[in-house]
């Protein structure tokens, strides 16, 4: 019996066993080649208009535009805005309204710029906030990063990273 049970024991190589056993996974870090990339510029300071319903408050706002004016971006001044009808920016104006139809429930908020044919400067950007993630870190900060004309840029804590919880404060690039 002894002699079969030493056979039997001698058919599994510890070896070739310690490489079947699976190890424990760590995720792989990767890196972006090139920089992020600014599709648009304004011409002059744009003004930033907060509509009310988007229970944007002030100090969330100013502390988001502390963080661009901190790279080097300038704003012709922020206001809240609390008219039925404050859904529209006007020209030079950044606007941050509640999101319409088209914008995806999944998505925290959304930007859209609006470019001038001729010189292709931004004219209005027009930011999409739901309320439940207006006060979140970063998500005004990357959504006034699009209405600057900035692309996502999907390096791991960046700002610009288009996964929030991938995100991060890196602001490497985004120096005007």
């Amino acid at each position: 019996m002894g002699i079969l049970l030493a056979l039997f024991l001698s058919c599994f190589n510890t070896q070739e066993f310690s490489l079947l056993k699976v190890a424990n996974i760590e995720p792989v870090q990767t890196y972006t080649l090139g920089v992020p990339v600014q599709k648009a510029i304004w011409k002059d300071e744009p003004r930033i208009r907060i509509c009310e319903s988007t229970e944007v408050k002030m100090y969330r706002a100013q502390k988001a535009i502390k963080f661009w004016e901190m790279l080097g971006y300038e704003f012709d001044g922020v206001r809240m805005d609390g008219t039925l009808n404050c859904a529209d920016p006007r020209h030079g104006e950044i606007i941050v309204t509640l999101p319409e139809g088209n914008i995806d429930e999944n998505h925290m908020a959304a930007t859209r710029i609006f470019t001038e044919k001729v010189t292709g400067h931004i004219a209005k950007a027009k930011i999409f906030i739901y309320p439940k993630y207006a006060p979140r870190d970063r998500v005004l900060e990357h959504e006034l990063g699009h209405a600057l004309g900035w692309s996502h840029y999907n390096q791991k804590f960046h700002l610009m990273h288009p996964n929030w919880h991938q995100g991060g404060y890196d602001r490497s690039g985004l120096r005007k």
